[in-house]
């Protein structure tokens, strides 16, 4: 008999495909389309960028550190830093069955410090470049060799991802140049679960689960550079044109996968048993160009057009090849615009604020079934700079609001709502206060 059930629980994990996994008519984390490699991409840009739909690689505020471009460090006389979180909930449709599920995250945490005042800052950060948080649900059944139909649930989940600790330079080489560097240690910590649960028989005692549990782990060095140019005083006395770049070179590690199996009957839980030797597989994340401008016509207002591109064609997942290929080159433009309503010298309760406001769109990672899977994003944001005179520190609190996928060819469509929260500190208070 229990060699019975290991047959019919290996033979539905087969003849469930990531195209089924797709159709699941519940969702209880984050993005399904995160099942796929090691996660979604994620965004590490502060709650201001995001207010403006930019990817941040040519906006520098000195309120804030700013992780998009690592030759923004070299810029500014304070030591500042940066917390961001988000709340994202996903309203999720197959075209038949359709679910809700919110995803609370800690996004980045970055801080700079001004070794040489304006001229060289050393930037300390930590952030998620991939992040995995999926589950999926549904039941059917299937018809035995004996004639007999079983009815089954079965369980798709999985969290992780790849997150970064980088520790980078930025130089100002004069007022018109700066450039940076910045290594970073990546660790990929990824669990992948998928469960059968038999329902024929619906007592608590006899219910029978079976799981295989996928554990990948891998760590690596990886690299990015940035370039700042700056002009002043293009069009007129007080504006600014900055045109960034940063490029990520490609980064590709040996990752390890064991695969434990657990049996559960009613409530008693079975040992974990490891199936076969740990694999050694090569994966990659693809190399990354971004580039833009920001023109700042004064204190008050600016605009930015931004772009990125990824060859995630060239990407590999040496454990799931049908996986692998479905990724496809990505490319991303946003154009954003800020007004900073307390340098224009109006008054009133509305004049306390920064505003922000932008659309850019993503065309995504993936391509399942012929169809990408693109995003396009809608932004707003709100920024309020700290009440402590003469303090540069500022909160920053912006909304988007997503499409992303389709339901054609039975694929999920996603209608997203992301908040974004950014506590930005760039004071004299990290600085022992001399007495007089």
């Amino acid at each position: 008999m229990k060699i019975r059930n290991l047959v019919i629980a290996v033979s539905i994990f087969s003849f469930l495909s990531v195209d089924a996994f797709a159709q699941a008519d519940e969702a209880n984390s984050g993005s399904p389309y995160s099942y796929y490699g090691i996660g979604s991409p994620t965004q590490t840009n502060t709650a201001q960028e995001k207010g403006m739909g930019i990817i941040g690689v040519s906006f520098n505020d000195l309120q804030s550190p700013g992780l998009g471009n690592p030759a923004f460090w070299g810029i500014g006389a304070f030591t500042r830093g940066s917390a961001n979180f988000g709340l994202t909930n996903y309203s999720i449709t197959d075209g038949q069955d359709s679910g809700a599920n919110s995803l609370l995250n800690v996004g980045s945490f970055q801080a700079v410090f001004p070794v040489i005042s304006n001229k060289l800052g050393l930037s300390v950060a930590l952030f998620p470049e991939t992040r995995s948080n999926y589950s999926a649900n549904a039941e059917s059944s299937r018809t035995l060799e004996d004639g007999s139909l079983l009815d089954f649930g079965y369980t798709k989940e999985g969290t992780g991802g790849l997150t970064k600790f980088e520790v980078g330079l930025g130089y100002r080489i004069n007022k018109n140049l700066s450039i940076g560097y910045a290594p970073s240690y990546s660790f990929l910590t990824q669990n992948n679960k998928e469960s059968v649960t038999t329902l024929n028989n619906k007592s608590l005692t006899d219910l029978t689960t079976s799981s295989v549990n996928a554990k990948i782990n891998g760590t690596n060095l990886s690299h990015r550079f940035g370039v700042l140019a700056t002009a002043r005083k293009v069009f007129g006395a007080r504006d600014i044109i900055q045109v960034g770049a940063a490029y990520t070179l490609k980064n590709e590690f040996e990752a390890e996968k064991k695969r434990e199996t657990v049996k559960t009957l009613g409530d008693t839980f079975g040992s974990e048993i490891q199936i076969g030797a740990t694999e050694q597989e090569t994966i990659s994340l693809p190399s990354r160009l971004s580039g833009g401008i920001s023109y700042f016509a004064g204190p008050s207002f600016s605009l930015s057009v931004e772009g990125m591109f990824e060859d995630w064609s060239n990407a590999e997942y040496g454990f799931d090849a049908t996986q692998e290929a479905s990724f496809s080159d990505r490319f991303m433009i946003g154009v954003g615009t800020q007004f900073n309503a307390y340098n224009s010298n109006s008054r009133g309760f509305l004049s306390n604020f920064e505003y922000t406001a932008g659309v850019s769109y993503d065309s995504g990672y993936l391509n399942i079934e012929g169809q990408d899977i693109e995003t396009l994003w809608f932004s707003a944001g709100l920024g309020m700079i700290s009440p402590i005179v003469r303090s540069q520190s500022s909160f920053d609190f912006s909304v988007q609001y997503g499409i992303r996928g389709t339901t054609d060819n039975n694929l999920v469509k996603e209608n997203i709502w992301a908040f974004n929260l950014s506590v930005n500190l760039a004071e004299l208070m990290f600085f022992k206060r001399k007495l007089n």
